[in-house]
């Protein structure tokens, strides 16, 4: 009991600290570093030109990079570069100072939306990334079964 009574503050302080805090205010932000961080290795690396791609698959596996990593994150990257452009525009254009903070604050979560679908289109082809893996195995490792007749 007294271990209960020394871990219910944490352990709350926790939980609303990650609930109304991290997840609605840091977040965000940290994916946008994280997609930014992406971009800059992927420029590093050159994994976005065709000619640094060594797989059987060239041109595939450069539209995959090109639309799972560069078009997402490129995306994510420019939303906190446009969005206040946009409010701005609209706060002038309009003099509508709700739409100004509804743009920052809709800009500001696109980031977790643009996320969540480049995860579910980077589990949609994980089928197709373990028939490949199973397609380059050689004979001697795949699973024949071979009747002599």
């Amino acid at each position: 009991m007294n271990k209960l009574k020394e871990n219910i503050l944490p352990a709350l302080l926790h939980v609303l600290y990650n609930l109304f805090v991290y997840y609605l205010f840091v977040l965000p932000f940290h994916l946008w570093v994280n997609a930014v961080n992406r971009l800059a290795e992927q420029k590093d690396s050159g994994s976005l030109s065709l000619v640094n791609i060594k797989s059987a698959w060239p041109f595939l596996s450069f539209m995959k990079v090109f639309l799972l990593e560069f078009l997402f994150d490129g995306m994510i990257m420019l939303c906190y570069v446009i969005g206040p452009l946009v409010g701005l525009f609209i706060l002038f254009a309009g003099g509508d100072v709700v739409g100004f903070l509804m743009a920052l604050v809709g800009c500001y979560y696109y980031v977790v939306t643009i996320t969540i679908i480049r995860d579910v289109f980077t589990l949609l082809i994980l089928p197709f990334r373990k028939f490949l893996s199973w397609a380059r195995k050689p004979a001697q490792y795949m699973d024949l079964e071979i009747k002599n007749k």
